[in-house]
């Protein structure tokens, strides 16, 4: 212990070599503001919503969003582990655009512009005008770009929007924990209350994200002089944040919560987390990289023992969110090490070389952005949705899936899993799910079936939003691996129809769903309808 001491002494205060950027406010909002209204226009410019894989991962947003719309509450009228922030959000961009899919692009923007607000407190007070700057739209076009975590940059799926959210939120915090502000105690309230309301935020966003916010707290109240000398304050905000998170209000989000874990969705096992580090080990080896350099200034004397520290807790709790949530690769968290070295290496061409690294990822949101708005203005390869609540969808044009449509009307079970095969990433592309839906949403429309609850045995149920129905209550938001399965009677309590599609998002839950509610649904919904994609069975007095 002396030791460390003794190694942390000569580092602990150090003045910067320039001055933080809110002396230099107006150079800070024109370099950090002006990409963050080109990104809004990309996504808004052209009034289309353009999905290209995932699509029912944006329909599921849509999905709970309307059950708030109609009043349902989220954990009680119907479940899912995540929190509300996501579908709140999205009830803004209802507010503002309509139930449409353009509503959930706003919501992200508005996610976007707090984050915006958040990060520039943050930056304005800890680096100069051009790091800060960086930092700023390196958080806000990890929430703004069309495309889950890791995923390529022309991906658009818009899929899992808390991922984006989640790890930008973590990325200010960790600018604020673990970099002493400029000067010293200027503005320490305004810090406080920032990372009071981002960890709410999170909290309400994703567990996962939550528990690695709090984690970072408290190793910053543990070691980190800027939060240890207004110790009293920052216990007082982590104490209403525990305690918010602990309120009876929140039992029923932490019960999702519980049973979500009971039934297998916290993932587990050494394999998980050694498939996780090697999935993409150029990233992963950059990241350990800036560790070892970390150590290094540490055990030269250069840097105190908190910042490898703080460097390790970033490089481990990114990994074990990336186990935890459904991406393949991508750790913006990993980020964060290249500001925290920053802070502490003096020569100005090492500080500067550190910047490649959220650069690196600011170049790639840029080119998805702008692919994005070329793409949402021509017709060549996306076409767009022109009927029910999804007018405005866009999705690839392509010959719809006549391969696996003559597997089924054939019976052949060798062609249907081929056309799998040819997509192993999914079971059917965007637009063959589109098109289905729309089949779906065409048997009320015509009149052959009278508007009633409705419930799909898919991973999602976007046809009330679609239809503009009430939705049913009871059941998961999203259905699928790693949720309960709850009782039939609460499920289809609402129901007057159940949909059956004939080529399902993931074929194992609907097989799940069939064994465990086959007989309920026989004796309660005798009559069947059908079509090339759905089996439809209604209630004998409500059809």
């Amino acid at each position: 212990m002396a030791l460390l001491a003794e190694r942390d002494g000569p580092s602990e205060v150090s003045e910067p070599l320039s001055a933080a950027a809110g002396s230099r406010p107006v150079a800070f909002l024109l370099l950090a503001g002006l990409p963050m209204l080109a990104a809004a226009w990309a996504l808004l410019g052209s009034g289309h919503v353009l999905s290209r894989e995932m699509t029912w991962d944006l329909l599921f947003n849509l999905s709970g969003t309307w059950h708030l719309a109609n009043g349902h509450v989220l954990h009680v009228d119907v479940h899912d582990p995540a929190g509300e922030l996501a579908y709140l959000l999205t009830l803004v961009g209802f507010q503002l655009v309509g139930p449409t899919p353009l509503a959930f692009v706003v919501g992200s923007l508005v996610w976007a512009f707090a984050t915006f607000a958040a990060a520039g407190v943050a930056a304005a007070r800890r680096l100069p005008v051009a790091p800060a700057a960086i930092f700023t739209v390196f958080v806000c076009l990890l929430v703004a770009m069309p495309a889950n975590v890791g995923d390529p940059p022309n991906s658009y799926s818009f899929a899992m929007s808390y991922n984006r959210y989640g790890w930008s939120a973590l990325s200010i915090l960790a600018l604020i924990l673990f970099v002493p502000p400029r000067p010293a105690r200027a503005g320490d309230v305004l810090d406080m209350v920032v990372v009071g309301l981002l960890l709410t935020a999170l909290f309400y966003l994703k567990v996962t994200y939550f528990a690695a916010g709090l984690g970072m707290s408290g190793l910053a109240f543990l070691f980190y002089p800027h939060i240890r000398r207004r110790w009293k304050a920052w216990l007082a905000v982590g104490g209403l944040v525990v305690a918010n998170a602990l309120a009876p209000y929140n039992f029923a989000y932490l019960l999702d919560i519980w049973n979500a874990a009971n039934a297998g969705k916290v993932r587990g096992g050494l394999s998980v987390h050694l498939n996780t580090f090697f999935t993409d080990p150029e990233e992963i080896a950059a990241y350990a990289a800036g560790l070892a350099l970390a150590v290094w200034l540490w055990w030269d004397g250069r840097a105190p023992f908190r910042l490898p520290l703080a460097v390790g807790f970033l490089f481990v709790t990114g990994l074990f969110l990336l186990t935890q949530n459904h991406q393949a690769q991508g750790v913006p968290l990993g980020v964060m090490i290249a500001f925290l070295l920053y802070d502490q290496l003096r020569p100005v061409p090492a500080r500067t070389v550190l910047m490649i690294f959220p650069l690196a990822f600011i170049a790639a949101a840029s080119v998805g952005l702008i692919d994005y708005a070329r793409q949402a203005r021509s017709s060549e390869h996306f076409q767009v949705v022109d009927r029910t609540r999804l007018k405005g969808l866009a999705v690839p044009r392509e010959p719809p899936g006549l391969l696996a449509a003559f597997a089924s009307e054939r019976g052949d079970a060798s062609l249907l899993n081929r056309a799998r095969i040819l997509r192993p990433r999914h079971e059917v592309t965007a637009s063959e799910y589109v098109e289905t839906l729309l089949e779906a949403a065409a048997l009320f429309e015509g009149g052959g079936l009278k508007p009633g609850g409705i419930v799909i045995l898919d991973q999602v149920n976007p046809l009330p939003f679609m239809l503009g129905i009430p939705p049913t209550r009871g059941g998961n938001l999203w259905s699928g691996w790693g949720l309960p399965m709850w009782p039939a009677a609460e499920i289809f309590a609402d129901a007057d129809h159940v949909l059956i599609p004939a080529f399902p998002t993931y074929s194992p839950w609907l097989d799940a769903a069939r064994s465990a509610y086959g007989a309920y649904i026989a004796e309660h919904f005798p009559r069947r309808t059908t079509s090339q994609s759905w089996t439809v069975l209604s209630r004998d007095d409500r059809r």
